[in-house]
């Protein structure tokens, strides 16, 4: 789960190039309509039931593993109760559903040294491993958001602490990329996701390169604006200039000439630092969206930490209807 003291920002983009392109020959359409709910009934049902639009996206967590065997065989791919057996859900809807599978670099029992490990090629066998246990679950084509908010340094899969571990760490999940592409069935779109405005890094400093990296993707919560103003044009433009943050990232994606995506984000109560219920928000972050080439979206639609499900935040919940419901300038489409 993303920071919780984001920035977003919403840019005027000039020119076409590569970007009006997009999509690709792969069954997607831009401005997916996604959300994370945690399971796929209750929480998922609720969800769609609340927007009063159908969810044919949803983002997975694969960020706890503790040994190689769970990295590679993710716990959704197994028939399971309770609402979490996403694989089946995909299944019976092929055409239309998708996962973004937020997947770590490495488990928890690696060594210290593990990205020059992986640089050297020394994992590439386990992500050949997942690619195949993916695919047999009928998830080849799904969006793999890898090695995520890398830039959030207390993430045990993160960049490190200098320039030679963030090269490193490129490596590695180029090396990632390419082992995951080389195994038959696989037809992954792979996330290059940043936390937007938590480290002010370069981003060309841990970039992995524009053969492996589809998307470029930015988590980001309405929080973090200093003195923390009330919900208002002022307080967004107060996020859009933040270090490191949106704008950094947006013009870095149109540099190389790859889509967005909105992995996370969301509200976050004014109590903890946020703007609430927060229209405005909502509004602008919908109009970013539609301003540029954007493959998913994904509301981060738990009630952890100091998030608001937009259940919780009636106003926001009906401006995004507007915005994101039939009509609606970011209005999702199926995959």
């Amino acid at each position: 789960m993303g920071r919780r003291l984001a920035a977003v920002a919403v840019l005027a983009v000039a020119g076409t190039g590569v970007w009006a392109l997009w999509p690709p020959s792969q069954p997607l359409n831009s401005r997916t309509a996604c959300a994370y709910t945690g399971d796929v009934t209750s929480s998922l049902t609720a969800f769609a039931r609340a927007t009063g639009q159908p969810v044919n996206c949803a983002v997975l967590f694969n960020d706890s593993a503790t040994t190689w065997d769970q990295w590679a065989g993710p716990w959704f791919i197994h028939p399971v109760a309770g609402g979490t057996d996403w694989a089946r859900w995909v299944r019976a809807d092929p055409g239309q559903r998708r996962l973004v599978i937020t997947q770590e670099l490495v488990p928890g029992d690696v060594p210290a040294n593990w990205r020059v490990l992986g640089a050297q090629g020394s994992y590439d066998r386990y992500a050949r491993r997942l690619a195949a246990n993916l695919v047999a679950a009928g998830l080849g084509q799904s969006v793999i958001r890898l090695g995520h908010e890398m830039n959030t340094l207390e993430n045990h899969d993160s960049l490190g602490s200098d320039p030679g571990q963030y090269r490193d760490w490129a490596t590695y999940w180029a090396r990632v990329v390419r082992a995951m592409r080389s195994v038959p069935g696989a037809h992954f779109l792979f996330d290059w996701n940043v936390n937007a405005g938590y480290k002010d890094i370069p981003l060309s400093s841990y970039y992995p390169g524009d053969s492996v990296v589809d998307i470029i993707g930015a988590d980001l919560y309405d929080s973090g604006v200093p003195g923390n103003p009330a919900p208002s044009a002022a307080r967004w433009q107060a996020l859009a200039g933040e270090p490191g943050g949106l704008a950094t990232i947006v013009a870095f994606a149109r540099q190389h000439d790859k889509p967005l995506s909105f992995p996370e984000w969301g509200l976050v109560s004014a109590a903890d630092g946020g703007g609430g219920d927060d229209p405005d928000y909502v509004s602008q972050l919908a109009a970013q969206i539609a301003a540029v080439p954007v493959v998913y979206q994904g509301y981060f639609d738990r009630p952890t930490g100091s998030v608001l499900p937009l259940q919780r935040a009636p106003r926001s919940l009906a401006a995004w209807k507007r915005a994101f419901g039939p009509g609606g300038p970011a209005a999702g489409h199926p995959w």
